[in-house]
């Protein structure tokens, strides 16, 4: 039994206990995925849940806190093929920035749920942000909606607009094995199978 002392006082506390002790099979605790959970802790992302294959974190609608994630994800990525690894880390950070960006239009005070499965057969990735959503049939700077016969044709719009990007949801959508929206458009999951 653990003395009241050392016993975990919070949630945040509680969730690095079960997440960190132990990696699977008693493997000692992991050193760089510690590190991860508390850059997490020092952007601002609240920790809902952690266990070895479920993660609940609410992130503030700020690019800084991405890098802490991505190295998360990384953690949770380890025995994966480098190329399979790579897809999710592009995928969850296109995804997680349009979040933040056009969801929660970079107001910090605004969140974004983030649900992250390891499984054994598949990686699960779902992304709600605080917005009201988006109609793609209006995204004319997006690369999904370009013309057969133009495909960069998104580009110039862009450059019109003073826009970046606009290509991260076509890619996404390329590299994981489904890509699903809710109705209002406000909500992504995305499924990368392991085998």
């Amino acid at each position: 039994m653990i003395a009241a002392a050392e016993q975990p006082t919070s949630l945040h506390e509680i969730a690095f206990g079960n997440f960190v002790a132990k990696r699977s099979n008693g493997a000692e605790t992991d050193n760089a995925l510690t590190q991860a959970l508390t850059a997490c802790s020092s952007a601002g992302i609240e920790v809902g849940s952690v266990l070895p294959g479920w993660v609940e974190l609410r992130v503030p609608c700020d690019l800084t806190a991405i890098s802490p994630l991505q190295e998360l994800v990384t953690q949770l990525e380890v025995g994966l093929s480098p190329e399979v690894g790579e897809a999710i880390t592009y995928a969850f950070r296109e995804m997680l920035s349009n979040a933040v960006e056009y969801g929660g239009h970079l107001d910090p005070a605004a969140m974004v749920e983030v649900r992250l499965m390891r499984l054994k057969h598949a990686f699960i990735c779902r992304i709600k942000d605080p917005g009201e959503g988006f109609d793609p049939s209006s995204l004319d700077h997006a690369a999904i909606n370009n013309p057969n016969d133009n495909p960069v044709r998104h580009a110039f719009v862009r450059e019109e607009k003073g826009l970046r990007g606009g290509v991260g949801i076509l890619l996404a959508s390329q590299l994981v094995d489904e890509l699903v929206y809710n109705d209002r458009r406000n909500e992504v999951l995305f499924v990368k199978y392991l085998s």
